[in-house]
Parts: C-alpha cells; sequence; structure tokens
C-alpha cells in the first residue's frame, strides 16, 4: 500500500469534526470586498480568487442554494464597518443564527478595526457560527481557534496602520523638500518640468487677480463678492465633477474665500494645513489648523499672485471681521448700514470693555426719530449687576461728526480725486473681465461653427445636434455683448463731464459731501476708519468725554454735553427769586395748581417765557424745585385725620380689600374720602367707631361682623 495515499489534510481531519449537521442547515455566507474601486477594476485576480470560495463551500457540505454571496462592499475600506452596508447585514444574519459559516479569503477582508472584529467573533460564538479563511476553518467556541482569531485581527489592523505609515512618511518626506505634487488651485499649472507657474489662459490669471485687488480695497470677503454681483463679473472654476473643465460663473461668498485664504496663491507650498478626525460611530470632521501649526510651510517656493506678507495681513482683516467678538483681540469688522456712526470702534471708559449698540425704531405717531445709545453691558452679562453707563448715540455722532468734517475739510480735494480714480479703476477691472469673457465665448461659437462646417451634410442627426449648439453659443455671446454695452452706458452716465465738475465744486465743502443725503451711513463709517482708529466714552453725570485715537497713535479729546431729563429742562419755570417765594408760600397753605396760577395771575407774575401762569406750569415748578405735589399734600392733610389706604386699613382690620368695599360702599362702619387729581381717583378710607355706626345703620346688630371686631 502506498503511504502516501494513506496520509490525509490537517484542514480535512479538523473539518470532520468542526462543520456538523445543524451548521450544513443554516446558510452559508461569502463576504468579497476590495479596499478601492482601483483595486476593483486592476486587481481582479483576487476578486475571482474571492468568488472561488463558493467550491470550498460546496466541499464542506452546502449546496448552491444554501450558499449566499455578499458583495455590497465592493470598493470600501474595511477601517470602520459604518458604511459597509454588506458587512452589517452579515452581522445581522449572524446574530440571528441565519449563518452556519462565514467564509473570507482573508481576516482583511472581514474588516480592518480590532473592535469590529471582535464583536463579529462573539457574535460568532453566541450563535455557534463558524469562520473560514485560506489558512483553515475556525470555531470561536474552542479557545486556541479564538486566540488564532484574535490575534489575526490584532495583525489585520497593525497592517493597515503600517500601510498607512509608510505612505504618510513617503509624503511627508517629500513635502519637506517642497517637492510633492498636490492638486494647484486655478490660475496655477504645472509646466512641462513639473514647476509651478502661471496658467497659460491670461483671463483665468487676470480673474484672480482681480479677486486680490478687490480685496485689498474692500477690505472685506462679503464687499467683494457684492462688487462682483453689482458689476456682473463672473469667476472661473473647475468643479471636480468636470475633470479638466474650467466653467464661468458668478462667484458665492465661499468661492471667494476660497481664492483668498489658499496660501498657494501666495507662492507658499504647504502640507498639513487640516487635522481630520472619524469617531468610531460619527461623521469625518476637519478642522483647519492655525499657520504656526502646518506641518510644512516653505514661502516663496513657486510664483504667486501676492507676498506672503499680504497673505498673512488678509487672514487677519478676515478674522477681525469674524461676527464674533472676544475681549482683548481688538475686532474691527467691515461697517455695516446702521445709524450708529461708531459702529464696533467704542470702548468703555470705566471698565475699558466693548460697547454695544441699541437701536429704538421711530415712533411716527408720537412724532419720535430713531435713536441709538451705545450701552456698556458687560457688568450685566458678567456679574449680574447694573449697566455700567448708556450714552445716546446721536449726541456723541454730532460731536465725531463735527470734528470728521473740520479735519478732513484741508485735504479733501487729494480725498476726493482718489475716490474718483478708484470708481474709473473699478469700471476698467470689470470692463476687462467682461472683455475676456466675451473674447472667451466668441471662441467657443468659433469652434461650433467649424465642427458645424465640417461635418458630412447626409448625417442630418449630427447635422441638427451641432447646429444647435451653434445657435446656443452665439445666443450666449450676443447677451454678453449686450451686458457689456449696458454697463457702459450707465457708467458712462455716471462718470461724465458734468458729474466731475460737481465732484470738484463739492470739494471745496466737505460738509455738503459728508452730510449728503447720497452719502450712505456705510461710506461715512469707512471715512472714519481711515483717519480714527477706535474712541472711548466716558459719562460723568450729564457730561461725556470723548477720547480719539488717531491711526498712528495720536490722540484727542472731545467734552460733550448730554441732554438732560425732561424735568430738567422746564423752559418756562421762572428764575426770579420774588416769584419763587410766592409759589412756595401757596404750595405750603395747601392750595392746587389751578389756583395758585390764578393766584400768580391776579397778582401780574409772569413765568420765564413772560406767559400767564397755567396749572400745568405750577406742576412743573413742583417738579423743578422738586416741592410735594398736591396729591401728596391732601394725602398727608388725610394721614393727619386719621385716613388711611384700602390696602392698610384691610391689613388692620384682617380682611380681604373686597370686603373691605363692600362695608364702604354699604357705609357700615368706613368713612371714604375721594379726590381727583389729573386723570385719577385717590380714595382714603377711615374707620368708625361702633357707636357712631350704629347711629348710622339703624339695622347693624352684628357685632361679630369681622370688620368691626378689633
Amino acid at each position: 500500500m502506498n503511504t502516501q495515499s494513506q496520509k490525509s489534510d490537517p484542514s480535512e481531519v479538523a473539518t470532520s469534526f468542526k462543520v456538523a449537521e445543524h451548521h450544513r442547515r443554516r446558510e452559508a455566507c461569502i463576504y468579497i470586498r476590495q479596499s478601492s474601486q482601483k483595486q476593483v477594476i486592476n486587481h481582479t485576480e483576487s476578486t475571482r480568487r474571492q468568488y472561488d470560495l463558493r467550491e470550498r463551500a460546496n466541499a464542506l457540505g452546502w449546496p448552491d442554494e444554501r450558499i449566499r454571496t455578499i458583495d455590497d462592499d465592493q470598493g470600501l475600506s474595511g477601517e470602520h464597518s459604518d458604511n459597509r452596508s454588506g458587512f452589517c447585514d452579515l452581522m445581522d444574519r449572524v446574530v440571528a443564527g441565519k449563518v452556519g459559516i462565514v467564509l473570507s479569503l482573508e481576516v482583511s477582508r472581514l474588516c480592518r478595526n480590532a473592535a469590529d472584529w471582535q464583536r463579529l467573533i462573539q457574535m460568532a460564538a453566541y450563535s455557534d457560527t463558524l469562520l473560514l479563511d485560506e489558512d483553515g476553518l475556525y470555531d470561536p467556541n474552542v479557545g486556541n481557534d479564538r486566540l488564532l482569531l484574535g490575534f489575526k485581527g490584532a495583525l489585520s489592523e497593525y497592517e493597515m496602520q503600517s500601510i498607512r505609515a509608510r505612505l504618510l512618511g513617503g509624503q511627508r518626506s517629500k513635502a519637506r523638500r517642497g517637492e510633492l505634487k498636490l492638486r494647484l488651485p486655478l490660475g496655477l499649472v504645472y509646466n512641462d518640468r513639473d514647476e509651478v507657474a502661471f496658467d497659460p489662459d491670461g483671463a483665468i490669471v487676470e480673474a484672480v487677480s482681480q479677486v486680490f485687488a478687490t480685496f485689498r480695497r474692500t477690505g472685506s470677503a462679503m464687499q467683494t463678492l457684492k462688487w462682483y454681483r453689482q458689476n456682473a463679473v463672473r469667476l472661473p472654476t473647475r468643479p471636480y465633477a468636470i475633470k479638466g473643465e474650467v466653467v464661468w460663473a458668478v462667484p458665492l461668498h465661499s468661492h471667494i474665500l476660497a481664492i483668498i485664504c489658499n496660501p498657494r496663491y501666495a507662492g507658499c507650498f504647504v502640507y498639513g494645513r487640516t487635522q481630520t478626525r472619524k469617531p468610531p460611530n460619527g461623521k469625518v470632521k476637519h478642522r483647519n489648523l492655525s499657520i504656526k501649526d502646518w506641518q510644512v510651510c516653505i514661502p516663496e517656493a513657486h510664483p504667486g499672485y501676492l507676498d506672503w506678507d499680504e497673505y498673512r495681513r488678509n487672514q487677519e482683516t478676515l478674522k477681525k471681521n469674524y461676527a464674533s467678538f472676544q475681549p482683548g483681540e481688538g475686532r474691527q469688522p467691515t461697517p455695516r448700514s446702521g445709524l450708529a456712526l461708531l459702529q464696533s470702534r467704542v470702548s468703555c471708559g470705566h471698565c475699558v470693555h466693548r460697547m454695544s449698540r441699541h437701536y429704538c425704531p421711530a415712533q411716527p405717531n408720537r412724532n419720535q426719530k430713531a435713536r441709538w445709545y451705545y450701552h456698556c453691558k458687560q457688568n450685566i452679562v458678567r456679574q449680574g449687576t447694573r449697566t455700567c453707563q448708556s450714552l445716546g448715540g446721536p449726541e456723541v455722532d454730532a460731536a465725531v461728526s463735527n470734528f470728521m468734517v473740520a479735519a478732513m475739510n484741508e485735504k479733501n480735494l487729494a480725498l476726493t480725486i482718489a475716490v474718483h480714480e478708484q470708481v474709473r479703476a473699478d469700471y476698467a477691472a470689470a470692463d476687462r473681465q467682461h472683455a475676456n469673457q466675451i473674447e472667451a465665448l466668441r471662441t467657443e461659437a468659433d469652434t461650433a461653427r467649424r465642427r458645424y462646417l465640417a461635418v458630412t451634410p447626409s448625417n442630418c442627426q449630427v447635422v441638427a445636434t451641432l447646429e444647435a449648439e451653434w445657435n446656443t453659443r452665439l445666443e450666449t455671446l450676443a447677451r454678453a455683448v449686450a451686458e457689456r454695452e449696458r454697463l457702459t452706458k450707465l457708467h458712462e452716465q455716471f462718470i461724465s463731464a458734468e458729474h466731475d465738475q460737481r465732484i470738484l465744486e463739492l470739494t471745496h465743502d466737505f460738509n455738503r459731501v459728508w452730510n449728503a443725503p447720497t452719502t450712505s451711513q456705510v461710506d461715512r463709517k469707512r471715512l472714519l476708519a481711515l483717519l480714527i482708529e477706535d474712541v472711548t466714552l466716558t459719562r460723568e453725570n450729564y457730561r461725556a468725554t470723548v477720547g480719539l485715537r488717531w491711526r498712528g497713535g495720536k490722540t484727542h479729546t472731545l467734552q460733550i454735553d448730554l441732554p438732560k431729563p425732561f424735568c430738567f429742562n422746564r423752559q418756562h419755570v421762572p428764575r426770579d427769586e420774588p416769584t419763587k417765594l410766592e409759589i412756595k408760600e401757596l404750595v405750603d397753605q395747601g392750595h392746587d395748581n389751578r389756583t395758585i396760577a390764578k393766584e400768580l395771575n391776579r397778582r401780574g407774575r409772569k413765568d420765564a417765557q413772560g406767559d400767564d401762569f397755567l396749572a400745568r406750569r405750577v406742576q412743573d415748578c413742583r417738579y423743578y424745585w422738586k416741592w410735594p405735589s398736591c396729591t401728596q399734600i391732601h394725602r398727608a392733610k388725610l394721614r393727619e385725620q386719621g385716613y388711611v389706604s384700602e390696602l392698610e386699613l384691610a391689613a388692620i382690620l384682617k380682611v380681604d380689600p373686597t370686603t373691605l368695599r363692600q362695608r364702604a360702599h354699604r357705609g357700615r362702619g368706613i368713612e371714604v374720602n375721594r379726590f381727583k387729581v389729573g386723570l385719577r381717583n385717590i380714595t382714603m378710607y377711615r374707620e368708625l367707631s361702633q357707636e357712631s355706626d350704629e347711629n348710622h345703620d339703624p339695622d347693624f346688630s352684628c357685632p361679630s361682623d369681622p370688620v368691626m371686631s378689633p
């Protein structure tokens, strides 16, 4: 007998006692996966080997109708299981006890994560499910097999991490030398020597340069976007879905920010600007790192649209424009259209914190204009105490405006000429962008015409398609030309000889320019920002000190008077001492305002405006000199006679105020004294003795009445 034929395969011997009949009555699941679409397309042999596991399942005793192939996760990484529907379906079937054996080419095909792998082993042991790979068959309930499976899963996870570490190490090593080829933004390309250079398309280069020029002038990404929107200027983009093709479209705010914040436009090679984190069961999160935390930063590595210093200044400008404010950061946001002239430039002179704005809308029915105030709310927010200080905005802004006009009148001519030249430069830049766009559209239309003329006339379907495309290109070109002509006419109306003459005339009086209705509040804030860095307000009673800090560090102080409350602005209060003494004498005698006014007019006295006294003028005198009013005097006299208020008497008698009013209305033991002051009816109560109450009400015979009980 041949001894070689008597030897059996060790795997077959293991299978003879590991695979039972109850395993074969359940499904056999073959899990197939490749890590990327590139592997699926190029590494077809691995896919064929995984599909061949069906023969292995047949050899173990599973018929074809009980063999399930799970290949939903082709092209997905095995690092996590959240995005793999096939693996999740496999886990659900294992937990439900529907799977007798799981077949995979190796452990790394199932998962590259130790947590997912251990969970699969635990669920397979609980449901008595076998696991098979290219090396053998394993039973998770056997200690040696479970130890070996755990060791293989740990090796698979380590292999994934080591492969990634080698790849990242090579990238970082090449990036430190600035030789790593990364995707360049629009406007920069690699030449035939793999060096970074400007795009050969001059229209794209000019469009990108215009973004930085506009931001340099406006100082805000949103204002840059508004300039493009107002002038109908388009920017080039290169969408990921259309590889290699440039699309001209109206920009978005994110598009402007992406250009301004990209350091490659400053000629700087960077690597590792973001940090990526993926929680175990969460979404991938990307966090932008600060410049000092970038892994590689090599300034002046290649040509750029601006230098590195200007790029840093642009980032600082964007940081100051953020809506949130933290004390001590010196935020100076972009001017807005609010009425407050000193928007985000006011600091409290007491606590040195930033002061906020509070607007009160206009009330036409009360003939009140819109007002605004500068509040310091730091004590309220941080300590829960009262407001540090509050000042009226119109008075402060008026003083700063007058100072601004006085300071600008000397140099307004040069400023106006500069503004006028800036308007011309803006139009010239926008017109160049329109011209470049029209030239590109004309080239596309000419290309479509040549394709149409080159096709065979007998091919009717192709001719119709190319003709429609040619017509579409011509219509787009016609619309672009019409839009440019419209903007040209509008600019000619705005910038004309008469308009230039009016501007030169206005330069002799900057006050007219500053206070003109056509000058918006945003323009005033921008002019103010050219001279003044910030403003410090300090209020002392009804006088405020305005500290102005100029650009460059020079300071100037203004003193302004704040409006006093209405009671301090009584224009009719007499100032002569004899009239005051006579009014005081009549007030002490207890006369009301109307009686005092008649007596003063009879004596020939006049108020501060030379008019006769009225009852409300006497009331103004009481408020101004802080004398007691008629109500206070009359109420004091009634208290001397034993009268008290309703609540006081109810507390004394220990009854409800409603019961007290009912007794007073019936006249049972309660005396009422009412007197009118203005529109109010003051009521005072006094308790009567029991004898007088019995005489007043013969039917009264309830000695235990709660009102009369002592």
